[in-house]
């Protein structure tokens, strides 16, 4: 039995295999940001009980929910790498808080949280990839 790559697979064309990468890192941050839309709207619970001291869920979540958004928007519109030094900048920092601010909270990590955190790890990688493989710009001199 022969196995046969599809097409687009088998070429070997790192500008769409950037493109590629780039889109999938798109629809990571809008599942992101449908998760946290989520949590704000009361859809996924991400903590037991409430408190007074319990932060607004509803505005957590929708600005969260808005930050990946626009990290959506800015994936799909910008092929550039200070876009996406940017957005891994950004989920070091989501992620970094999460674990920081987790010990205060009741239950301490979540289903919904370690699931964005793995989508915010794979978006990260993503980046990550982008940042790598940019190729160097090439100046044209005129004489």
């Amino acid at each position: 039995m022969t196995v046969q790559w599809p097409e687009w697979a088998s070429q070997r064309d790192p500008d769409r295999r950037r493109r590629l990468v780039r889109y999938a890192a798109a629809v990571l941050s809008a599942a992101t940001a449908l998760a946290y839309f989520g949590i704000g709207l009361g859809v996924l619970k991400i903590v037991e009980t409430t408190t007074p001291d319990t932060p607004d869920l509803f505005t957590f979540g929708a600005v969260s929910g808005a930050a990946f958004v626009l990290g959506t928007v800015l994936l799909l519109a910008f092929d550039h790498r200070g876009v996406w030094l940017l957005g891994a900048v950004f989920q070091v920092g989501v992620i970094v808080m999460y674990i920081a601010i987790s010990p205060q909270r009741t239950p301490p990590f979540e289903q919904w949280g370690i699931l964005i955190k793995v989508l915010q790890v794979a978006i990260l990688v993503a980046l990550a990839y982008l940042i790598v493989r940019q190729p160097a710009r090439r100046t044209i001199r005129v004489r």
